[in-house]
């Protein structure tokens, strides 16, 4: 067990199970019901589901992820497709599959992943385009927009923006080019005009202003952001203790297990428990960044790049939504917030990176 700590590969799993304990126990404290009928239980049997994938995909060859790529982004694709015509609607958005009566999984959870992993294949695979700045934008954005505007029919304006962020960040990170980006960004601005107008929901478009001053509509959109805030504020230090959360138990707060599961976890553990939580994903981004230099080959360069930008962005908009200095658009905390999508995607994300650190030298030995 010690050996394993030390290797690269079993910290990043360390960090990122203890994520989903701290998760779980978050969820716990928080209970309404009875434990088998609680959200705690149902992510109690996602994350061992969790694991299990993590064992599994740990135990793959990179070569096998990679011959992978195309189908589990048709896969992705088609599950999007199938979400528009029989997905069941959860607040206000067709996104979801229902499995049975106790499961549902949401298919454009799993795109995020499954755009990294085929950008990366092409990127790795343009021989003597790959210095064509032009080529990788073509490719990025061409396989960006159909899963993007597949889950703006949904509409979930949060998954969206959540793949345009990754994705972008992924585009512009290796291929960068100054005009091109400019014209990216022109015609990104120009798009942003038809997608208010007529992509969003009026409830949508409501939640984006208010964030500007929740306080003008306290009782409305502005509610959630100004009692996430009180509890977040009222942790202080040490926090209230694990099952004294009021702002959860007396219901003040909405959408507690999900996207403010966080504001319950600083309410509770105070100053010192969110930045023991904060610590655990820098940890999973920078210090899997650090092997990006080691890393020849282009592919898990891509590959490892674009997911730890999928946790720093689940990070960074979620604390954001959470604290007010970011519209409130249903985007949770990976692998820490209630529900099976998120924590399954986190799960392969997770145990890719640690696949990546643990094989690259073999592959900068013996090729992909």
């Amino acid at each position: 067990m010690i050996d394993f700590i030390r290797k690269p590969e079993g910290k990043i799993l360390i960090a990122g199970f203890l994520i989903m304990f701290l998760g779980f126990v978050n969820l716990i404290y928080i209970k309404e019901n009875s434990f088998l009928s609680s959200y705690s239980f149902k992510q109690f049997v996602w994350i061992v589901v969790a694991v299990l994938i993590c064992i599994i995909v740990t135990r793959l060859r990179l070569q096998t992820i990679k011959n992978l790529s195309v189908p589990f982004y048709i896969f992705s694709i088609i599950l999007l497709i199938f979400v528009l015509f029989f997905g069941q609607k959860i607040s206000g958005a067709k996104s979801w599959i229902k499995i049975g009566n106790f499961m549902s999984f949401q298919p454009s959870e799993l795109v995020k992943i499954s755009f990294i992993f085929v950008i990366a294949k092409f990127y790795s695979e343009l021989g003597a385009y790959s210095k064509s700045y032009l080529v990788k934008y073509f490719l990025g954005i061409s396989f960006f927009l159909i899963p993007f505007a597949l889950i703006m029919f949904q509409p979930d304006l949060g998954s969206a923006l959540m793949l345009l962020v990754v994705s972008l960040t992924v585009i512009i990170s290796f291929s960068y080019n100054k005009k091109v980006l400019i014209v990216v960004g022109i015609l990104m601005l120009a798009l942003s005009i038809p997608i208010w107008n007529y992509g969003l929901k009026d409830y949508q478009k409501e939640r984006v202003i208010s964030f500007v001053s929740p306080e003008n509509d306290p009782s409305g959109y502005g509610y959630n952001v100004i009692q996430s805030k009180v509890a977040i504020g009222s942790g202080k230090f040490l926090g209230k203790g694990l099952g004294n959360s009021s702002q959860a138990k007396l219901k003040f707060l909405p959408e507690k297990h999900t996207d403010f599961a966080f504001s319950v976890w600083a309410e509770q553990t105070g100053f010192l428990g969110s930045i023991f939580l904060i610590g655990l994903y820098s940890f999973l981004v920078v210090y899997s960044l650090l092997f990006l230099n080691k890393i020849k080959d282009s592919f898990l360069q891509v590959l490892l790049f674009g997911l730890s930008s999928y946790f720093f962005f689940h990070l960074l908009i979620n604390i954001s939504m959470t604290i007010g200095l970011f519209p409130v658009v249903g985007i949770p905390l990976l692998m820490f917030s209630y529900g099976g999508s998120s924590l399954i995607c986190g799960a392969i994300a997770l145990s890719l990176i640690a696949l990546v650190v643990s094989d690259y030298k073999d592959v900068n030995r013996l090729g992909l």
